[in-house]
């Protein structure tokens, strides 16, 4: 066996999963199950340009928010947008949009 007891052998790999039992009942070492609606995070890597992550840094600092949570929640937002979930827009639309409305004039 090598130093952290695993095997380093065929017959010491063969007798090291002779000993090995599989149960589908749950034990207590396992880990919780996950509620219905929560998924598993999963962590990956961009390699972004310094400029553009110091712009994101400080755009994220703005809102009291790290840069992987901003750029998580853009990420939602615009595959919901793909997948025509809810029909997101862009905030520079919103005011294009907003700005072409009159205001109300009412009547004394």
């Amino acid at each position: 066996m090598s130093e952290q007891g695993l095997p380093s052998s065929k017959e010491e790999l063969a007798d090291f999963m002779d000993r090995l039992s599989f149960s589908d009942e749950p034990t207590d070492d396992a880990p919780p199950r996950l509620p219905v609606n929560e998924d598993i995070m999963v962590t990956t890597s961009m390699r972004l340009p310094l400029g553009l992550h110091s712009r994101l840094k400080t755009l994220a600092d703005e809102r009291r928010v790290g840069v992987s949570t901003l750029l998580r929640e853009w990420a939602e937002a615009a595959v919901a947008e793909i997948d025509d979930e809810d029909q997101m827009i862009s905030l520079a639309e919103a005011k294009r949009a907003l700005s072409r409305v009159h205001p109300i004039h009412r009547a004394s």
